[in-house]
């Protein structure tokens, strides 16, 4: 049983950093939602003018944008890797970015060039410029770049494809973004680092280039836990037949997925992305040393699993709920989506999972509110909105084109406010106690009144 408190903030998470501070290297403009090929463009064109980087262009994308690789080294030890497949997964784009700038700092060319004729680096930051234009899973086909390893009827799988049998890469880096809601384990922190090294049959077989993996990945998640304990996952093993990781892996590469996922109080994922862009460099160093050999697959197979739906953005526990018909007591989970907090989930909730937010509401009671009406011009403040939730307000009716908001928090129309609460629908409620409201519910945020 999940342990109750007042109020569990997001900052009550803060101590993981502050035991274990990650190291800063972060290219300005990239602590954003979205990353799109424009964003990306510029910044590479100025890291590709250092003479330790070579950048050649592997091809278009279907909507015609530019796909290219950035060499570093040339070395006889091959890494690949990838990013942004997704289109809507590009912390480590970002990740990357930050590594190249980092690898060409002139405080750093004494590491460079110890690893440069050691190790050869391709490095693709966005194989789904199209994907990342539309802020879509898909291509501009509507098709998964990673389900498309086998068929190869996109532009952009085609020449990953390419790109990989021309150079023949030992280990490869299948970087993607996960969802914000996996756990460490049951019960575990959020996945902020998930790792796998993919399955190349049915069997899950561990042939030596996935024993490589795997070692590689132990070796790797130590600096993990070191950085932020207990934020360390393991995805799923299934094997995938369409997907590129699995296909790589039978092609005999070293293949290492890593998935970012998120962190309290970072909701552009630059925990993960530091972290990402500090296992790059210790890949590197690693891959020089020959020490990841030494270590055991055990250590990969404790790596506790990635448990589903273990998190949500925001969990109102034991809360009263009063009808004609009498009260009960039950669990509220929120989370947010495309900016709108909507209830997933009512019932017996905190027993399995935990909220970002959470509180402890024994002792209040759900109130709907009631509706504002709006008659006239009107410009919503933090100030003026608060104090129309104290009085009981939770959404607005009348002519919602005559009211602004400016306020910090989301405003809804009354019209499918409900007495008790329903899945699916939008959360913009209060809850009160014997004498007065003390929180609201707008979104997934939790505001004391």
């Amino acid at each position: 049983m999940i342990r109750k408190t007042i109020l569990v903030s997001l900052l009550s998470y803060s101590f993981s950093l502050t035991a274990a501070p990650i190291a800063m290297h972060q290219i300005k403009g990239l602590n954003k939602a979205a990353i799109t090929h424009a964003d990306l463009t510029p910044l590479l064109d100025t890291l590709a003018a250092h003479p330790s980087i070579e950048r050649k262009n592997l091809g278009q994308s279907f909507l015609g944008k530019s796909i290219d690789a950035f060499y570093i080294g040339s070395g006889p030890v091959k890494v690949m890797m990838w990013s942004q497949m997704h289109g809507d997964e590009n912390t480590a784009s970002a990740a990357l970015t930050d590594f190249l700038s980092y690898a060409i700092e002139t405080k750093n060319d004494a590491w460079r060039e110890n690893w440069q004729n050691k190790l050869s680096l391709m490095i693709i930051p966005m194989v789904n410029p199209d994907g990342a234009q539309l802020q879509t899973r898909f291509n501009a086909q509507g098709i998964d770049l990673n389900r498309d390893a086998k068929a190869l009827r996109t532009p952009e799988g085609q020449l990953l494809m390419a790109a990989a049998k021309v150079f023949k890469p030992e280990f490869g880096f299948n970087l993607h973004d996960q969802n914000a809601y996996y756990g460490a384990g049951e019960q575990g922190l959020p996945a902020t680092i998930s790792v796998l090294a993919p399955a190349y049959n049915t069997q899950r077989e561990i042939n030596n280039s996935r024993s490589n993996a795997m070692k590689l990945i132990a070796q790797l998640s130590k600096l993990v836990e070191q950085t932020i304990p207990g934020h360390l996952a393991k995805y799923n093993d299934s094997y995938s037949y369409r997907s590129f990781g699995d296909t790589f892996s039978e092609m005999g590469i070293s293949t290492i997925l890593i998935e970012s996922g998120a962190y309290p109080a970072d909701p552009n994922r630059q925990v993960a992305r530091k972290m990402n862009r500090m296992l790059y460099v210790k890949m590197i160093d690693e891959l020089v040393s020959g020490n990841w050999q030494q270590q055991e697959i055990a250590t990969y197979q404790a790596i506790p699993f990635n448990a589903k739906d273990a998190w949500v953005d925001l969990l109102i526990d034991d809360v009263k709920i009063n009808t004609e018909k009498g009260g009960y007591h039950i669990d509220i989970s929120i989370n947010n989506k495309n900016q709108q907090g909507h209830i997933k989930e009512l019932g017996d909730i905190s027993s399995i999972r935990q909220g970002f937010t959470q509180l402890d509401a024994s002792k209040l009671s759900y109130d709907s509110g009631k509706g504002f009406i709006v008659s006239e011009m009107k410009t919503l403040t933090n100030k003026q909105y608060k104090a129309l939730l104290k009085q009981g307000y939770s959404c607005f009716n009348g002519d919602l084109a005559k009211l602004t908001n400016n306020s910090d928090w989301p405003i809804s129309s009354c019209n499918k406010h409900s007495a008790i609460p329903k899945r699916g629908a939008k959360a913009h409620f209060l809850l009160r106690n014997d004498k007065h409201i003390e929180y609201a519910v707008l979104g997934s945020q939790l505001i004391k009144l």
